[in-house]
């Protein structure tokens, strides 16, 4: 498995607490950071107003003696305003030092307003984002912890029932009253509902429990690893930024500096994870299923009771469930999509990281927080109505409820005996005996879904798959894809070469007119690519609808040429910087510039870094060596 693929969810499933501490030991290091960037402004800041003071006390001397150092102690024609050259020179001496303490307090600014202030943001930023994943963790704790109480709850009610029916059964042994026959009629009944109560809850914690272990605290896990990269990766160019201040500050320690950078550029987000996860690995095993205990004086089978009153009771309940389950599963499918958006439009990129993260990040946790809500509901409405359909086998489920006239949103599952009346429907039959203050509510029956192990909606995100243990793929959705129409050679920045009949992922469409498209290759390449040059596919599941695209003819000739002419890159609006100072690139992302150069501006100042294309080559440079024009 490379870094990339690794996942703090994958790996330990059952480690929130923990990785809590980690990560907010982390969140809280911001601060030692920031302390000693702001007590190295104040050092720089006390040594530059000793410097002016110093200044200032050689200017003093040096107007006192410099006439006399310049012509002499009785000059026969007095100077004026002019100076020896060796005065000049030490003016100049003076002037630039007294520029150097200048340098030094600005220095000192920036070390405070760009250093200090952003990581005291970050700070800030990254703790109400921790804060928000351990409240989302204390409510799938307390949601487990509620489902769990109402197992021990129904076994004690369970067991209750059982010692009253039990106690039923000796009075109707020792009597022979009808009336205490009646009495043990109801008291078994009783004993039965309870029953099913008891397995139901069981049946639902199993699968909830499974769902916490293997869906919802991975998530979590993963958001935790989200933000814990992104903290790093801001750390990272904040540190840079700090060494790019102090090198337009004093370009003699620049070597030193380029040793920090070095070691900054290796600092691998990931690195921190490898090795937590590398320190932590544990061997985990999934704790027990819950199971069904009977009691000591009365059944001792884990079988619902689907006779008499006992299955009326059942049908009402797999009425509510299948009722309620149409409307969370729609539901879930809603937020789900809603936080794959979400998911999508936030970049984790190191390169493309800002202060502005958390908005994004706060968002999706907010739309996982209510799906996460409503689908511990929806598994447990399909607990309930796969096991209600197992246990009755072949037997009528349906529901007739007293003073309503609305139907289920099933067919029938299987008809009584008896002869029907047609209420206009296909899926509804109406007994004889059925009135007009009566509707008849059925359920439908799937046999594929006999299992106590609820379908899971999939909201894993491509983590790769774990070291120790591997867990079943996440399902992949439709979206845009398309194929590539005419060749196209790129003249780098970042467009992309393509060959005809290559196909690709859609990941942002042509929408402003720019005339570009970017796609992900099959290959695994990311890039633009001129947008009349390939044909994009609208991708609906099984069905599929083209949509030509540019100059691409209906018939799909193979053998057109393409535009002569590829879009320009921006040329809607192309602004250009002018480079102030030469500077050599030291980073993979970084480009070089040479004083007087025309650059096209293609991101503005972030963090002290602007990036520009010139001569075909994209990357960044620093903000100070350029201006605007």
């Amino acid at each position: 498995m490379s870094i990339e693929e690794i996942s703090i969810g994958n790996e330990l499933k059952d480690g929130f607490k923990p990785t809590s501490k980690w990560i907010n030991n982390g969140i809280n290091f911001l601060s030692d950071i920031e302390e000693f960037y702001r007590e190295r402004g104040a050092l720089e800041k006390e040594h530059a107003e000793k410097l002016k003071l110093l200044c200032k006390k050689y200017f003093d001397k040096k107007s006192k003696l410099s006439a006399s150092l310049s012509v002499g102690d009785n000059p026969i024609i007095t100077p004026g305003s002019l100076e020896s050259a060796s005065l000049v020179l030490w003016t100049d001496v003076l002037t630039q030092t007294e520029a150097i303490a200048d340098e030094k307090i600005q220095f000192n600014r920036q070390l405070n307003t760009s250093i200090g202030d952003n990581l005291n943001t970050l700070k800030v930023k990254t703790n109400k984002i921790s804060k928000q994943i351990e409240g989302i963790n204390e409510f799938l704790t307390n949601e487990k912890q509620k489902i769990d109480d109402e197992v021990i709850k129904s076994k004690k009610h369970y067991d209750t029932l059982c010692q009253s029916t039990e106690s039923a059964r000796d009075k109707s042994e020792k009597s022979a009253s009808d009336k205490y026959k009646k009495r043990l009629e109801d008291k078994t009944i009783e004993m039965n509902i309870g029953k099913n109560d008891y397995l139901l809850n069981i049946y639902v914690a199993n699968t909830l429990k499974k769902k916490y272990y293997y869906e919802d605290i991975p998530e979590l896990l993963d958001y935790y690893q989200e933000l814990n990269e992104i903290r790093v990766g801001l750390v990272n160019k904040i540190l840079k930024n700090a060494c790019i201040i102090e090198r337009n500050t004093c370009d003699k320690i620049k070597e030193k500096l380029h040793s920090i950078d070095e070691t900054i550029d290796q600092n691998n987000p990931r690195l921190d994870t490898t090795m937590y996860i590398k320190h932590n690995l544990s061997d985990w095993k999934e704790s027990a299923d819950v199971q069904f205990i009977p009691s000591s004086i009365w059944h001792d089978d884990d079988e619902l009771i689907t006779t008499g009153p006992e299955l009326n009771i059942l049908k009402r309940k797999l009425n509510e469930a299948s009722n309620e389950y149409a409307k969370l599963e729609q539901r879930c499918i809603d937020s789900k999509q809603k936080l794959e958006e979400s998911t999508g439009s936030r970049k984790t990129d190191p390169a493309s990281l800002n202060l502005k993260f958390d908005g994004p990040l706060y968002t999706s946790l907010s739309i996982l927080q209510t799906f996460l809500k409503d689908d511990n509901l929806r598994v447990k409405r399909d607990v309930e109505m796969q096991i209600i359909e197992k246990f009755a086998g072949d037997q009528d489920l349906s529901y007739v409820e007293q003073h309503k006239q609305k139907k289920s949103r099933f067919g029938i599952f299987k008809s009584s005996g008896g002869s029907k009346k047609s209420s206009g429907d296909n899926n509804i039959s109406i007994p004889d005996n059925a009135s007009d203050a009566q509707s008849l509510h059925t359920v439908k029956t799937n046999n594929s879904h006999h299992t106590t192990n609820s379908r899971f909606f999939s909201l894993r995100r491509n983590r790769g798959q774990s070291i120790s243990s591997s867990i079943a793929d996440s399902t992949t959705s439709g979206g845009l894809r398309g194929k590539v129409t005419y060749a196209f050679q790129s003249t780098g920045g970042d467009t992309l070469s393509i060959n005809v009949g290559e196909t690709f992922n859609v990941l942002e469409e042509d929408t402003d007119g720019s005339g570009w498209t970017e796609v992900r290759m099959d290959t695994g390449q990311e890039g633009l690519v001129p947008t009349a040059y390939i044909e994009i596919i609208h991708d609906y599941q099984s069905s599929t609808i083209p949509v030509q695209r540019g100059s691409i003819s209906s018939n799909g000739d193979s053998k057109k040429k393409g535009p002569a002419v590829a879009p320009r890159r921006g040329a809607k609006k192309i602004q250009y910087i002018e480079a102030l100072y030469d500077y050599v690139a030291d980073g993979d992302d970084e480009i070089s510039i040479n004083a007087g150069d025309k650059i096209t501006l293609i991101e503005d100042d972030i963090d002290g870094w602007t990036k520009g294309e010139i001569n075909g080559s994209t990357g960044v440079f620093p903000s100070s060596y350029v201006r605007k024009i």
